[in-house]
């Protein structure tokens, strides 16, 4: 690299003392996004540089998302990025100041950020938590060379300190505050209070995502988000379909979060875990001596979520004499409760979920299918993990790093041979399903490896994935897949005498829940239990 002179290398070394100065005179009175804002601004401008930006970390998805970013004497907008690939990784995965003097877009040549500003020199920060956790970010670049100056690392260490401080301050006021809103609010729902201003709109992609910890990048998914996005604002019902496991209640809070509604309470009712006998008085509450046990007034699930939603998870599973009041309260918003003659007018939003085609049970006359048109209006599928093969790496990761510090632990990242044993499975039970092998994985990890001999059910441990001589992955079609799921399954109730629960029974073996595998047998055409088992005693 040609040498130039250093008046015209390097810019003017920064006054230490009047830069320190003049940055805690422009913060001294602000806080909350104000603090950051100015910080920012009295930063770049104290270090001699083309931008400063404060951003906070979001450890489940590994992305930060800006505070406050000055980049050429102007504001850039609602900012938020993985940090995968850039020098802010660096900065947070080894928690130490890093500092690139040149060149910093030939170090990193696929950061489109660095290089659409011309970026040639970075100095970051992590902004670390009293216990050490990370908060946050806080960096600098230039479009010139910066010069290693003790003096700037300095300074820039302080601030990261005041930067930190506040951060703090401001996290506890959103856990004051997520404790008098209701459940379901957008604070108890992870929204934050550094982003209560008027960035709501073009952020909803980002508040869909943080309100319900969705994780992963692949177009399925994607396509999820985007539903979310244009439905939330509208008062529209919403029916969510998808397997068990693939996360329908974490979707339907999302859904909320980002609903003008989201002030007001999200009330949750399983409709299979209420017996028929008690189901309408759940739904529409009840007088004092309307039934034996009803010794006192009782509000429903409809009253409770008045102006807000009400989630109706498992909705297939409703009896059919409730399915024409459920429709009754959709058409008219009005109902009376249980031992009583008074009409109850309410304002309720329904999210419905279900993993049964309601269509077809609809045309076999299990499920009213009045009712079934008043609930799909907006009918949004949730993609099983299966087809989301290219999220499954990241969701490892993120449980993997989740369980192993609520245990105390230190894992390893995955190795090639562990991540392609878990895509090499076709989880029947899903997102939920990675999450309890990862759990497992890591309880009993060796030295930090964790454990798929022992995590995975056992019909997949034994079975890795096939591989060509150039050492790349078989790829298999949708149907593939399917089959090999349908001989799986049936494989397990042959092994099992035909029982699905229980002890020695299919589900055990498999590692999943007995209603996940009824449900897969019902979708992939399997025999009931009875006809395997009478085939396996033939045999």
């Amino acid at each position: 690299m040609t040498s130039l002179p250093s008046s015209e290398r390097y810019p003017a070394a920064p006054d230490a003392q009047g830069a320190l100065w003049r940055v805690l005179e422009d913060t001294s009175t602000q806080t909350g996004e104000a603090f950051f804002q100015a910080l920012a601004q009295s930063l770049a401008r104290a270090l001699g540089t083309f931008g400063a930006w404060v951003t906070e970390y979001l450890p489940e998805s590994r992305r930060l998302r800006s505070l406050a970013l000055w980049l050429g004497e102007e504001w850039m907008p609602e900012y938020e990025r993985a940090i995968d690939g850039t020098p802010c990784a660096v900065v947070l995965e080894e928690r130490r100041l890093v500092h690139y003097a040149d060149r910093v877009v030939d170090l990193y040549p696929e950061e489109t950020v660095l290089r659409s500003v011309g970026a040639v020199s970075y100095m970051g920060v992590p902004l670390l938590d009293v216990d050490g956790a990370i908060l946050g970010h806080l960096a600098v670049l230039d479009t010139r060379q910066m010069p290693p100056r003790e003096e700037s690392r300095s300074l820039f260490e302080l601030f990261a300190k005041r930067a930190a401080a506040e951060l703090q301050r401001l996290r506890a006021e959103r856990r004051r505050e997520a404790q008098r809103c209701p459940p379901g609010s957008a604070h108890a729902n992870g929204q934050g209070a550094a982003g209560d201003t008027a960035r709501a709109a073009p952020a909803q992609r980002c508040e869909i995502e943080r309100a319900c910890e969705i994780i992963g990048q692949s177009a399925s998914l994607g396509r999820v988000i985007s539903d979310l996005q244009q439905v939330a604002p509208t008062p529209t019902t919403v029916l969510l379909v998808g397997e068990t496991g693939t996360g329908k209640e974490l979707f339907a809070r999302a859904l909320h979060a980002a609903s003008g509604r989201r002030q007001k309470p999200m009330v949750r009712v399983n409709c299979a875990a209420i017996p028929a006998s008690l189901i309408e008085s759940e739904f529409f509450g009840h007088e004092r001596g309307a039934f034996t046990g009803a010794t006192n007034k009782r509000e429903g699930r409809f009253a409770l979520a008045d102006g807000g939603t009400l989630f109706l998870d498992e909705v297939g599973e409703l009896p059919l004499e409730l399915q024409s009041k459920l429709l009754r309260v959709l058409q008219e918003g009005e109902f009376e409760p249980v031992g009583s003659s008074r009409t109850v007018r309410v304002d309720v939003r329904i999210v419905a979920a279900t993993n049964r085609d309601l269509f077809h049970a609809s045309a076999e006359g299990k499920f009213r299918e009045d009712l079934y048109y008043r609930l799909a209006v907006f009918p949004i599928t949730l993609p099983p993990l299966r087809e989301r093969a290219s999220d499954i790496e990241l969701l490892a990761q993120t449980f993997a790093g989740r369980f192993a510090a609520r245990l105390g632990r230190r894992i390893e990242p995955l190795s090639p041979d562990l991540l392609a044993r878990l895509r090499a499975y076709h989880w029947p039970g899903n997102v939920r399903e990675l999450a309890n092998v990862i759990e497992r994985a890591v309880i009993t990890a060796r030295d930090g490896v964790l454990n798929l001999d022992r995590a995975l059910p056992a019909a997949a441990r034994d079975r890795a994935p096939e591989r060509t001589a150039n050492g790349a992955g078989e790829l298999l079609t949708a149907q593939d897949l399917l089959r090999l799921e349908r001989e799986n399954l049936e494989r397990a109730l042959e092994l099992s005498g035909g029982r699905v629960a229980g002890e020695n029974g299919a589900a055990r073996r498999l590692g999943v829940a007995p209603s996940t595998l009824s449900s897969r047998m019902k979708a992939l055409g399997v025999r009931p239990a009875r006809e395997i088992s009478r085939r396996h005693a033939i045999s």
